[in-house]
Order: C-alpha cells, then structure tokens, then sequence
C-alpha cells in the first residue's frame, strides 16, 4: 500500500497465492508457444514479496524452457542463490536512495543501504539484477539511486514514471515528457544502457519518440505510431516478446 500506488497496479495481474497456480501457468505457456513469466506482488512491511514458496514451482517453470523475471523486494543472499539455482533469468530491483521517500512513501523502516545489500546479495549468489529507476519521486532519489547503480558495476537500467493513479498522491499530478527524456539523457551520459520501461503515462504522444532520439533503443510496449515514426525514418526494429528486463 505505498502511497503511489495503494496496490492499484497489482490488481491486473494473475493472482496466484500457492505455487500449484505457477505449475498450472507454465504449463499453460509452455503449450502455447510463451516464452516466460513476471513474477511480482506486493511486499510485506520488510520490503520482501513472499516469493520463496514458490522456488519449487519457479524451477518447474524453468525446466519448461520459460524465462523468470522475479521482483523480490530485499533479499538475502541465501534465498537470492536459493532462486538462481531455480533457474531465475533476472532479478527486477526496484532502487530508492532517498530516506524521505522510502520512509514516508513507501512505509519502510529500513536505511537506503538496504538496496545496496539486495544488489549485492544477487550478484554474489549469481544472479543478474536489473536496476528500474522511477521519475517523479525527485531529482535527490533519482541521482543517488543512479549513483549507487554505476557504483554496483550495473550497466542496464529500467526507466519508468510514475502514472497518475486515482486515489493517491499522484492523482493530479503528471511527470513531464521533458523531466522523462532529460533523465534518460542524464542516465546515459553516466555509461548506463537505459530501457524504457512499460509503467509510464501513456498520454504522453511524443515520449517514445523523444527517447529514441536522445537515444534510448529499447522501449517496452512502443505505440503503433512509434514503430511507424521509426520505420519511415529508416530504423531497423526487433521485436522481441519478454520482459523488458530480458531483452
């Protein structure tokens, strides 16, 4: 229930509480023709999603050939491995450095160094995490969390914004397009590979298009109009239907 979103994005997700609904997904997918799974949920008053009931299941999905993109929240090193060795593809990482916003927003009574351990906990266990970074909780979070990114030896980041969502503090407020693209632009110039991610506020008809031209070359879910807008101007596109983290 943080306060950008009160779990209002969670609920157009496949709710799944037992790992028997993961065994029933991935058959599911296996036998028509999908290539893997998201799996997220809301964490508990830790910061951790209750994943790890599911570790027999997430290797079962594995062994079907599927790709596992996982949101855990903060992890440990042995469940991090416990997770790798399931067959996990990438660790989605939600990053926050600023104590007012993982405080007083997020409701977690944790340092900011917590991030820095989860990062630390997946990459000694073996795995491969994959920083997302959200405009619109301010510049302090956003360049700290960037700066704790390149400290990790990350290369890869997720761009996302915060939407406006009914009920909670961003319900009348919008990120600009211009505050998105300068902070892909900010992002690249620190050497990090950035994608842009699918939670971002779709009114925005020129955003696409505006990070392609500042460079980004990875977007999940373009509109129509982009795909064209690149095609008429000569751009190879690749369409490849995963996570954006496992592009």
């Amino acid at each position: 229930m943080c306060e950008h979103c009160k779990g209002s994005h969670l609920r157009n997700m496949l709710h799944i509480e037992e790992p028997s609904g993961i065994i029933r997904l991935a058959d599911g997918l296996a036998a028509s023709g999908g290539t893997g799974m998201l799996l997220s949920g809301g964490c508990d008053i830790f910061g951790r999603v209750p994943i790890m009931k599911m570790n027999d299941a997430v290797r079962y999905a594995a062994g079907k050939g599927l790709k596992i993109n996982v949101h855990t929240g903060f992890i440990s090193e042995r469940d991090a491995e416990r997770l790798v060795s399931a067959g996990v593809t990438a660790f989605s990482v939600d990053v926050h450095q600023d104590p007012d916003i993982i405080r007083n927003v997020l409701h977690l009574d944790v340092d900011a160094s917590a991030y820095a351990d989860t990062i630390d906990n997946i990459l000694n266990a073996g795995g491969r995490p994959v920083a997302h970074l959200t405009v619109g909780f301010g510049t302090t979070d956003l360049m700290m969390s960037a700066d704790l990114i390149k400290s990790k030896g990350l290369k890869d980041v997720i761009l996302l914004a915060l939407v406006p969502t009914k009920g909670t503090i961003t319900e009348d407020s919008l990120v600009s397009e211009d505050a998105i693209v300068d902070s892909a632009k900010m992002l690249m110039d620190m050497g990090l590979s950035v994608t842009l991610g699918c939670m971002r506020p779709r009114v925005h008809r020129d955003l696409e298009v505006k990070c392609i031209q500042a460079g980004v070359m990875r977007i999940a879910n373009p509109s129509r109009g982009t795909i064209l807008w690149a095609a008429e101007n000569r751009m190879s596109i690749v369409e490849k239907r995963t996570c954006c983290c496992i592009m």
